[in-house]
């Protein structure tokens, strides 16, 4: 049978759950009730592709089709545009599992549009009664965090594990945490400098976010920048580094050359309405001191193909602000975009440069992409460098910029100038046709 429930979101919620309850009530107490809480994650994507009439249709459909495939008698549950719960009654978990693994795997949906079809992606989190809660709304609950635990794991179903509870609530605490924290602007920036290899020169910094819980612990921008994007704060992220950068430079003196300032943002921040004001106004205040402002963006983020974010990127180059595509080559790159994107400057992710002086197939993929960068007319950055070796290896290679361990740790905004001031060479190394080079490696 088919359980429609009322169309306003929390009155959704409560429905089920009190429709679950009272299915529960009248099972017999030797058999288990699987709650398998099932979510379309292309929903939107075809609300906005193909309007809301036909992504209506394809969920009426896709329900109709679950009904046709669970055991005869078993509850389908419409709970909104994208959500659906199913509940199923065993005798073992192995048949609540087997049931989750036929929609999963022999049932992939597909949405047909005219003579075309669309594959849509689905995924599952499975909680039972009464092994994993006893009432309704703990097991809606549980079955929720299984849901997101298949969503993080790229699973095409999930079962409730009772270390989920734990995990979620530290997750909830850490984002609170993080919320708080961008509010309160209580955020540090730090600097790590970048140096131009050819010129014997330091000639900018990166902008790098920090964050310390109220506890002291310090937490990866690895973890809490995914976590900001997840929770809608990422702009607002932005919006303090952004502040915090103008405040920093006014206790630097103006450069005598121009000196760079870069700037990690997200697509969700370039799209934001305040976007260009912000930065409008950042690159203003950076260009008193001669200092000239760009954005990074993560080769993962342009790889979305998002036409808005692509527009916005113009936009951004029409102000005079430089553009970097940032970890170049971590994930799996695509050389349309770099046809398509107005960028100044390419950053080769560390971890080609990590073995770069040891590994010749690093060395001709780096030689590589150098060349075609400087073809396309963007400079070069070599990220991660750690050793004077790496840092002889890329500018052998033809990298002309380069920022790492190697040459400085981030560092707070009271200590750049000083150390800018005291950058010196001190390292000669011999490039591969055997010519003496003097290379900057190290600030005293």
């Amino acid at each position: 049978m088919t359980a429609e429930i009322p169309q306003r979101s929390r009155k959704r919620v409560s429905a089920s759950i009190r429709f679950i309850d009272r299915f529960l009530s009248r099972q017999p107490t030797e058999r288990l009730t699987g709650l398998l809480l099932g979510q379309i994650d292309t929903f939107n994507r075809i609300n906005t592709t193909f309007g809301s009439e036909q992504s209506r249709k394809f969920c009426a459909e896709y329900t109709e089709m679950l009904r046709g495939i669970v055991p005869q008698g078993t509850p389908v549950i419409r709970l909104s545009g994208r959500r659906f719960a199913i509940l199923v009654t065993a005798d073992s978990t192995s048949e609540v599992a087997d049931v989750a693994t036929l929609i999963s795997e022999k049932h992939q949906p597909q949405m047909q549009v005219d003579e075309e079809s669309f594959m849509v992606d689905v995924a599952m989190g499975v909680a039972m009664h009464p092994i994993h809660a006893s009432d309704a709304n703990s097991l809606f609950r549980r079955a929720d965090l299984a849901l997101k635990s298949a969503w993080d794991g790229d699973l095409a179903f999930d079962v409730y594990q009772p270390d989920d509870t734990k995990a979620q609530a530290s997750l909830w605490k850490l984002e609170s945490d993080l919320k708080r924290a961008i509010i309160a602007s209580d955020l540090d920036v730090y600097y790590q400098p970048k140096v131009d290899l050819l010129r014997h020169k330091v000639c900018g910094v990166e902008a790098l976010a920090r964050w310390k819980t109220p506890g002291g612990k310090t937490v990866s921008p690895e973890e809490f920048i995914p976590l900001a994007e997840r929770c809608g704060m990422i702009a607002q992220l932005t919006w303090v580094v952004f502040d915090k950068v103008c405040e920093a430079v006014q206790a630097w003196r103006r450069f005598d050359e121009p000196f760079g300032m870069a700037v990690n943002v997200a697509p969700q921040a370039v799209n934001h309405s305040e976007f260009f004001d912000r930065l409008t106004a950042l690159r203003d205040k950076l260009a008193k001191l001669n200092i000239r402002l760009a954005i990074e963006l993560t080769e993962d983020s342009l790889l979305q193909d998002d036409r808005e974010s692509l527009s916005n990127l113009h936009k951004v180059r029409e102000l005079d602000v430089d553009l970097a595509i940032d970890d170049f080559g971590k994930g799996y790159s695509s050389l349309n975009y770099l046809k398509l994107v107005p960028a100044t400057e390419l950053k080769l992710d560390k971890t080609f440069i990590e073995t770069i002086h040891v590994d010749q197939t690093d060395q001709k993929i780096v030689k590589a992409v150098i060349d075609l960068a400087h073809a396309l007319d963007m400079r070069v950055v070599a990220e991660g460098v750690d050793s004077d070796e790496s840092i002889a290896m890329v500018r052998n290679l033809g990298c002309e910029l380069a920022q790492g361990f190697g040459i400085a740790k981030p560092m707070p905004s009271d200590l750049v100038i000083a150390w800018v001031d005291d950058y010196s060479p001190r390292l000669s190394l011999a490039d591969d046709t055997g010519t003496s080079k003097e290379f900057l490696v190290m600030g005293t």
